[in-house]
């Protein structure tokens, strides 16, 4: 069964907070990726900050300073606040910059319902921390 598109209106597929180190040069072709997964429907750009690790802490850049096109111009929605910035860019070196992306996985909300319309309900949704995942992943080599 295919879920109506009230349905789907009203419910969120799984929310990951993704933050890349960026080069210093433009990556046109992953943007270009990015804007294909969300123009196939497989993403939703919920929210998209650029930032960059100072002496002190993060602070919020423009989409232009690090050769992102134009369409994330202003596409910030602060979802985002600046402790969550701090904590998901930790690793970032000063001087360095990253794109941190709040996406929905469009692609799961029909599984989910599935699911739902079985009689099930989700429980939690969210992903495992890649280091613990390498980690299990290694063990068994």
């Amino acid at each position: 069964m295919t879920a109506s598109p009230e349905w789907l209106d009203a419910h969120l597929g799984p929310v990951e907070a993704i933050a890349i180190a960026l080069p210093d040069h433009p990556a046109t072709a992953a943007w270009d990726a990015l804007l294909s997964a969300v123009d196939a429907h497989q993403l939703r750009v919920l929210d998209v900050e650029f930032v960059r690790r100072t002496d002190t802490g993060i602070e919020r850049i423009p989409a232009s300073s690090v050769g992102a096109p134009a369409d994330f111009d202003g596409a910030s929605s602060e979802l985002l606040d600046v402790a969550d910035l701090d904590a998901v860019t930790s690793d970032l070196a000063a001087g360095e910059t990253a794109a941190v992306l709040l996406v929905e996985h469009l692609s799961m909300l029909h599984v989910v319902h599935s699911f739902e319309t079985a009689g099930a309900r989700m429980l939690l949704d969210g992903l495992l921390d890649h280091d613990e995942l390498d980690d299990a992943v290694g063990a068994e080599d």
